[in-house]
């Protein structure tokens, strides 16, 4: 038997730094949205170990891959024999804040649940996705989400209204450790998520445009972030800002029409791009 999932990818509408910690995690409160923008992990018994196949041949395929990190610990949480073989075709942009390895890890957690007679709850695969990364619990569960703590921390909002998403990832990469030491060394004036989540009650796509926003693009400023930034709300976008620590940033429409017409404007300026609406599920059994 083989079990194929969709792990779709997430951007952050707010994110905004709230604190470190004495292990040196930084605090933050964000809210989060899942997107249709996918990769696929696909899992079926195997004979001797884990063995990991990837479409991008560059990715590690041991213990520093967030995929075979959660299907070892998966493994070891339901006292069964880690023989699998696990395969990942990737489409979501790496290094771009879209959290692409979390979703792929909890694609994996979802896989061999299914694939082992959901012998894990919820809670279980939370814990293991929490192991694994900040970011996987919320991939595990998807959605709209206010996220605080140190990101593992999930609360419920109001689904984010129809719109569609324009994703464009730029050729510069971000270090996230750079990005965070770039806000540990100045100080800001502290946003709360209060703004959007109004927003997200209201039911208003333009409202929540309005209260999109970043920290880490305002500590770490990137001539190519910005400049997508500028060209996207020049174009129509209602709100527009970095996700993550980047360097992928995301424009919000209310037609497709005006989204794809975007894209095809900043293609080539960009790497990667796409044209996506919210999601309301974690990873999706194909």
């Amino acid at each position: 038997m083989k079990v194929t999932v969709k792990a779709p990818a997430k951007i952050n509408l707010t994110l905004e730094i709230t604190g470190r910690l004495p292990n040196g995690y930084h605090t933050v409160e964000m809210v989060m949205q899942a997107i249709d923008l996918t990769d696929t992990v696909s899992v079926q018994p195997g004979e001797n170990g884990l063995s990991l196949t990837l479409s991008d041949p560059t990715l590690p395929v041991d213990e520093h891959n967030t995929v075979y990190k959660a299907a070892k610990l998966y493994c070891e949480a339901a006292g069964i024999r880690p023989n699998f073989r696990l395969e990942v075709t990737k489409n979501i942009p790496m290094q771009a804040g879209l959290a692409g390895g979390s979703a792929d890890a909890a694609a994996t957690l979802v896989a061999l649940n299914t694939l082992c007679d959901h012998r894990l709850s919820l809670e279980q695969l939370l814990e293991i996705g929490a192991a694994v990364g900040a970011d996987v619990p919320f991939c595990l569960v998807g959605g709209t989400k206010l996220a605080t703590g140190i990101g593992t921390t999930l609360s419920p909002l109001p689904a984010m209204p129809d719109g569609f998403i324009v994703v464009l990832k730029p050729a510069v990469g971000v270090s996230t450790a750079e990005a965070y030491r770039a806000v540990d060394a100045k100080t800001f004036e502290r946003k709360t998520a209060e703004k959007m989540c109004r927003a997200l009650e209201s039911g208003n796509l333009a409202a929540v445009g309005r209260e999109m926003y970043n920290r880490f693009e305002e500590a770490m400023p990137i001539t190519d972030v910005e400049t997508l930034v500028s060209r996207l709300e020049e174009l129509g976008a209602l709100g527009a800002c970095m996700t993550g620590s980047g360097s992928a940033v995301v424009g919000l429409f209310d037609t497709e029409s005006a989204a794809k017409t975007a894209e095809q404007a900043l293609k080539s300026l960009c790497q990667q791009t796409a044209v996506c609406s919210p999601c309301s599920t974690g990873p999706i059994v194909v």
